[in-house]
Order: structure tokens, then sequence, then C-alpha cells
């Protein structure tokens, strides 16, 4: 079943193909500029080692102290398993190997650790995806970067609050992970304001990072759309990426992408282009987690375990 379900996206990538075209998306393809995906590479690998740093900073915040080298790497492998399992769910995996090299903390700080992390990540990204309410009638466009700057600074300041920090992400954080199978009991500490602060100051350059890539790759493709609307809809897309019916967001990103082409004033074709690049993308970071998996000593190719 869980195979079956996977298939959804493929599904509907390939329903999206036959209605767009397969003969006029290679076209668009073929006209790619080679230096927009050069940089776009560069960019999406630096994307991934802020979020790595990011991920250090918050490891150090739960007494997790963890080398430059070794947070990259053990990302790496995080990155390159949520890569193939739907909702990037796999990202988890990444707790057990902290629990294997750091057996004082415990699982619960290992995971406690992934959620914090996939916290600021989504948290930014929603709040750049609001800017797509413009869209609707009775809203001014100006609104939307106001509106999106407000939120941000909103939510920086809410997660740097130890009232905000304890009593909404803490304790009820903490409460699951002693219910959780093979959790150990204990409470990883709260993570102090400044690890949340430097967290949130590389959260929001690896989210420039990673609205900048559909940029470039868009305009490698002469798409000429604003930066803030591809901005917002690269947020758009990695949230429906998200659902559990696919991975690596394959169809479900698609299909929006397609969809916004009219609100974008520019061909189906090209957007859809402008999606199977960036899923490019995100198949350049699972090789470069893979790699990392291959290249990594042999008890961190096997299943961690449970």
């Amino acid at each position: 079943m869980a195979t079956g379900w996977r298939l959804i996206g493929i599904v509907l990538l390939a329903v999206i193909l036959w209605r767009v075209g397969a003969r006029q998306l290679f076209r668009v393809l073929l006209d790619v500029d080679l230096l927009a995906l050069v940089i776009g590479a560069l960019l999406t690998t630096s994307v991934l080692l802020l979020r790595s740093l990011r991920w250090r900073i918050l490891c150090g915040g739960l007494d997790i102290h963890l080398s430059v080298g070794e947070a990259v790497r053990l990302y790496l492998l995080g990155t390159f398993v949520a890569s193939i399992t739907p909702g990037r769910v796999g990202d988890l995996v990444k707790a057990y190997y902290v629990r294997d090299r750091r057996p004082e903390a415990g699982l619960a700080a290992g995971i406690a650790t992934v959620v914090y992390d996939r916290l600021l990540d989504l948290g930014q990204i929603s709040i750049l995806a609001m800017g797509a309410i413009v869209i609707l009638p009775w809203v001014p466009a100006r609104l939307g970067p106001p509106l999106v700057l407000l939120g941000l600074t909103g939510f920086v300041i809410g997660t740097a609050w130890r009232p905000t920090r304890e009593g909404l992400i803490a304790r009820p954080l903490n409460w699951a992970l002693r219910r959780l199978p093979g959790a150990d009991g204990s409470a990883p500490p709260l993570p102090s304001a400044a690890n949340v602060l430097a967290a949130q100051a590389l959260t929001s350059a690896s989210l420039i990072g990673f609205a900048g890539v559909s940029v470039v790759l868009a305009r490698g493709l002469s798409i000429n759309t604003p930066v803030w609307p591809l901005a917002v809809l690269s947020a758009l897309g990695a949230l429906v990426g998200l659902l559990p019916i696919t991975v690596l967001g394959i169809g479900t990103r698609d299909a929006l992408y397609v969809a916004a082409a009219p609100f974008l004033g520019t061909s189906r074709e090209a957007m859809l282009g402008l999606s199977l690049l960036l899923l490019a993308m995100y198949v350049l970071n699972s090789i470069t987690g893979w790699t990392a998996w291959f290249l990594s000593p042999p008890r961190d190719r096997r299943p961690p375990a449970p």
C-alpha cells in the first residue's frame, strides 16, 4: 500500500506531461541557459551546507556537541534518506546517528534536534508562502512583502522568547517524546535564545538561497516573472512537495507550477520545465547525501538500531 501511495505523484506527473505536451517541454529544456544550471547547483549546495550548520547549532543548544565536519556529514546522510521517503520523514534518521555518538543525550534529544530544525525551516517557508494571498482579488499586491516581513519578524521573536520556546514548543515536544517507542524518558534541555537566533539567521540565509535557485533557473528558461512571485511559488512548491503521496515533490509540485502559469503570465510548458529543473536540484541534494553515505564508515551505512 505504501508503494502504491508513492506512485500517485508519478501518475500525476505523467498526466501533466500528457496534457502539456512532451515535445513542447523538451524544446523548453533544450533552450535552458547552462550558466543558470551551474549557478542553481551552487546555490542548492550552499543551502544544504547552511542548513547543516543550523542543525549543528541546534544540537549545541541541546548539549549535543558535533564538529562541523561530522554535523555536515550526518546532515547529508539525513538528506539522502529523506529524499527517498514520502514527506521527507526519513530526516529523523539523524536522531539515531546522534544517539549512537552521544548516548548520554538519548534518543529524545536527537529527535528534538530534528524537530527544531524542521520547525525553523517550515516556519519561515510557510510564512513566505503567505505572500500568495495577493492572488485574492480584494488583496492589493503591495501587501505581500510587508505581510511576509511582519510574519518572519514575529516568528523569529516568538521562537527566541522563552515563554514561547518553553510553553508552545519544548513542553509539547517533551510530552510527545516521552511517549514514543524506544524513547528513554529523559527530557532534552531548552535551547538558549542565542542558539535559536543564530539558527534563525542561518534559516533566513538558506531561505534566500532557496528562493534564489527558483529565480536563477526561471531566468535560465527565459521566464521573466518578477522575483517576488517566483520566491512565493518556490515556498508553496516546497510545502506541496511534503504531501506523503510522492517523493521529492514529483507530480504535486509540477501540478502547482503548471496551475500557476496563468497567474504568472507564462506558458505551462515553461513552468513545468522550471519544476523539473527544481526536481533536478533536489536530486543533486540526494546524490550529495548518497555520496556522503557511501563514503561513511560501515556502521553508518547500516540502518540505525531502534
